[in-house]
């Protein structure tokens, strides 16, 4: 093995890095590697995709009328494609994470009153909640509200007052929540082929599968740099009886492309795309 390893250290490649890769292989009596099987090399593509929902408020209509700003009315979703990378090697599936909780709307503010209300008495009450809480606000910065009211009993109160504050105007202006999936594809790369359709990537529906053609493209594209020369393998002469078989391994680039963007970058030494040559044993 030291004189296939000799070449390999000239491409600058780790002999333990290599010999990880080599299966199995072809060797001679003496131990060296004459023909080497490398391991299918995989490649695995992670993509975070978020996904934006938004709930409007139960007084939406009677936010411009109450409050002076209109609220939006329809419920929507929006999908975004936060991040690719690339890793060598293959990787576990995960379930979808979510990143952040499904929120509910609070309910109407009418478990205090007496008789039924209609839907804008309860959207005016919750107004006038909105403004009666903003001037509490107001009197216990100033010190209008008391003067026991300071440090940590201070800053406890301001929180509670705009927790409430907020509860009340989702209830107009409504709430937005995001989740976030991780989505796992793991590529074996093969040495005749140049380029992999990974999946695809629609704004209204998120990764949808390679022939779904509403979706963008997600595609690997695998580049391996041409054999090199080395001085170091001298050809065989017409009276030279003595020969060696050495592996000269190129180095092979893959890129993930989103549409026409380039989302990451990694490279690797290709044993599955080596050269064979014959020359003088290297001294």
């Amino acid at each position: 093995m030291k004189k296939i390893f000799a070449i390999l250290a000239l491409v600058g490649i780790a002999t333990v890095g290599v010999a990880q890769n080599i299966k199995a292989g072809l060797y001679d009596k003496q131990g060296n590697a004459v023909v080497v099987e490398a391991e299918p090399i995989v490649v695995n593509v992670t993509l975070r995709v978020a996904t934006e929902h938004f709930t409007p408020g139960v007084y939406a209509r009677y936010a411009q009328k109450y409050l002076g700003k209109r609220a939006t009315l329809s419920e929507y979703s929006s999908i975004e494609l936060l991040d690719g990378c690339l890793a060598l090697g293959q990787a576990e599936k995960v379930a979808p994470k979510v990143e952040q909780e499904t929120y509910s709307l609070p309910l109407p503010l009418n478990r205090v009153a007496a008789t039924a209300q209609t839907t804008e008495e309860q959207a005016v009450a919750t107004a006038e909640m909105i403004f009666s809480l903003r001037k509490h606000r107001l009197d216990l910065i100033t010190g209008e509200a008391g003067e026991n009211v300071f440090g940590a009993g201070l800053k406890a109160a301001l929180d509670e007052i705009a927790r409430m504050e907020k509860e009340c105007l989702d209830m107009f202006y409504g709430a937005k929540t995001t989740t976030e999936q991780t989505h796992t594809f793991n590529i074996t790369l093969s040495p005749d082929k140049t380029e992999y359709l990974v999946c695809r990537f629609s704004d209204d529906a998120g990764v949808v599968a390679a022939d779904d053609l509403s979706g963008k493209p997600i595609v690997l594209k695998v580049e391996t740099a041409p054999h090199k020369e080395y001085a170091e393998l001298q050809p065989l002469g017409p009276k030279d009886k003595v020969s060696a078989e050495y592996i000269i391994v190129p180095q092979s680039k893959c890129s993930l492309i989103i549409g026409a963007e380039l989302k990451g970058v990694v490279e690797f030494a290709s044993l599955q795309n080596a050269k064979i040559v014959t020359a003088l044993p290297i001294k």
